[in-house]
């Protein structure tokens, strides 16, 4: 479940766009607070169709208008869109959605209704795009406060805000395995860098949490992140997490894992080891 509630929180390269890869901290309220389930949605094997549940929990109506839209990560995790590639054979093509707008009055739900159209001769591998819900503004807006009233010219800025979630199809047989690497730790900064890599024709999904076991003592969490990916094509991703602990990180061995998250089972896809001086 994913919740955006609007903010000037850029993590794409246009203002207002949130990609809901995993959890964001939420702000103070715009025109509305949508809360999304599930968050990202995996078309394989047979499944062919799919829902998405809206719900309007701010204090006023809010309305989102829904399009399909293409997004790459970068190394970094950062997420921007890219150029839609038209056409029948496109990759917009093979998901059909309704509605295409919706209007919520407040703690009013609504139910989006995905449909895959998977051509027989699609190549094996695996296909993603990204359904985007972007607030549409009021009609009414409020009056101006700059500009110059005697010569008719005011200026007036509306943001825009929205969200992204990842669609994602795949076809045959696709695997992928992670690993997790270069590993360190600055005491100065309380930060934890590491690296995830990826191989196979398919994107991995999951949780990270790292632990430290002093040489005498018991272990206790240091930080985690839930909903991490690394996407197709990309071969890694570069992290760095915020501990959050003010214990001390010496005499022992620190342990970096990333699992399938709880719902999926929670197996362990990977783990990397620090030993402490």
């Amino acid at each position: 479940m994913f919740s955006l509630r609007s903010s000037l929180l850029c993590i794409c390269l246009f203002p207002g766009l949130v990609h809901a890869q995993a959890p964001v901290p939420a702000v103070s309220t715009g025109p509305g607070d949508l809360l999304l389930a599930p968050t990202r949605v995996v078309f394989e094997g047979r499944k062919r169709s799919a829902e998405i549940n809206l719900s309007n929990i701010g204090a006023v109506q809010a309305t989102y208008r829904i399009s399909l839209i293409r997004m790459e990560m970068d190394e970094a995790g950062g997420i921007r869109e890219v150029p839609a590639e038209p056409g029948p054979g496109s990759l917009e093509s093979l998901i059909r959605f309704s509605p295409r707008e919706v209007t919520l009055e407040p703690q009013e739900a609504q139910t989006v209704r995905l449909q895959l159209r998977k051509p027989a001769d699609l190549p094996v591998g695996e296909y993603r795009i990204h359904l985007l819900f972007r607030g549409v503004p009021p009609a009414a807006a409020a009056r101006p406060e700059g500009g110059d009233a005697a010569k008719g010219i005011s200026i007036q800025l509306t943001p825009i805000y929205g969200l992204s979630i990842p669609l994602i199809v795949r076809q045959g047989e696709t695997s992928a395995k992670v690993s997790l690497g270069e590993i360190s730790l600055d005491p100065v900064a309380q930060t934890l860098h590491f690296r995830l890599e990826r191989t196979g024709n398919r994107s991995v999904y999951g949780d990270l949490k790292a632990t430290f076991t002093p040489h005498s003592g018991s272990s206790f969490p240091i930080c985690q992140a839930k909903g991490v990916a690394v996407y197709t094509p990309n071969p890694s991703r570069k992290l760095s997490l915020s501990l959050s602990t003010q214990k001390p990180l010496a005499h022992g061995r620190l342990r970096v894992t990333y699992s399938l998250p709880e719902n999926e089972g929670g197996a362990l896809l990977a783990e990397g080891l620090l030993d402490l001086p």
